[in-house]
């Protein structure tokens, strides 16, 4: 019996020294795994955030291009505002070198007028160079551009379209030259739309117009890719804003400040969520840099 208990001792203990071992063999294998398992996961958690803020700036970037106006300052369109404001250049077609052959034409027939009439000849030549002077500035100042009407106004615009996107000299079919009058169209309609807020006709033509300007673009990018990508360059548009789906709604004119700062639609929970975590987790990558 003392036999017994005393082998029953000596097995426990080794049972004890043997789980012991084992138990310390666990922990040194263990904990180096599990700590390498952990910077593994936080290294990959850092990967995925720092691509989620990349690809939310990739989005955020190009969403900053208004698929109706386009980059801000886009040269030609910068150019053909600034030619309209040009103060030498005059409405209805006419040019400065007309408006001296009108007025030669009219102190010709003055001269005429007053030889036949019997008046005094020397008494009419003195005053001739002050009257002709005042008639070209009035002149001048009648058909100068800034004074002209809307209807004017574009009809030069898109003149100065077409002569900057024309293929050859009267091209007025390529697809290219189209577009770029309906930009011309479109900004014209546009800004007359964010003067009057509530001109929902027009707001509806414009809709339209962005949307025949957006299939002409595909149909030239499917014909001429060379051609295609010249002219949305040059109109300040991306192929995101040609090709992508786009609705020019309340969530369009709020997000690009059609009308300033105006709220027009409140947003959900749910978007307001996700901006905040979007903001969030770029905040956590710039601390981590």
């Amino acid at each position: 019996m003392l036999q017994l208990s005393r082998n029953l001792r000596a097995f426990n203990g080794t049972a004890q020294g043997i789980a012991n071992i084992a138990f310390s063999r666990l922990l040194s294998t263990t904990k180096p795994t599990q700590g390498t398992k952990a910077i593994k996961f936080l290294k990959a958690q850092k990967r995925r955030q720092r691509n989620e803020v990349k690809q939310a700036n990739l989005k955020s970037s190009s969403d900053m291009v208004d698929p109706v106006f386009g980059h801000k300052d886009t040269p030609f369109i910068v150019r053909i505002q600034a030619e309209l404001k040009e103060p030498n250049v005059l409405s209805h077609g006419y040019e400065g070198k007309e408006v001296d052959k009108f007025l030669a034409a009219v102190d010709a027939t003055e001269r005429e007028q007053a030889e036949l009439s019997g008046l005094n000849m020397e008494l009419f030549e003195t005053t001739d160079a002050k009257v002709v002077e005042t008639r070209k500035e009035v002149l001048l100042r009648i058909l100068n551009m800034r004074n002209a009407n809307n209807k004017e106004s574009m009809k030069m615009a898109l003149r100065l379209a077409r002569e900057e996107f024309q293929r050859f000299p009267g091209d007025t079919g390529s697809s290219e030259v189209q577009a770029a009058c309906m930009t011309v169209k479109i900004f014209n309609m546009a800004h007359h739309i964010q003067e009057h807020k509530k001109d929902f006709a027009n707001t509806r033509l414009l809709r339209i117009l962005v949307q025949k300007r957006q299939n002409m673009l595909q149909y030239l990018k499917r014909d001429k890719p060379e051609k295609y990508y010249w002219a949305i360059e040059k109109l300040g548009l991306t192929d995101a804003a040609i090709t992508e789906e786009f609705n020019m709604d309340r969530r369009y004119m709020q997000d690009y400040k059609f009308f300033g700062d105006k709220i027009l639609i409140k947003d959900s929970k749910k978007t307001i969520d996700a901006q905040r975590k979007n903001l969030r987790i770029q905040k956590m990558v710039e601390n981590s840099e």
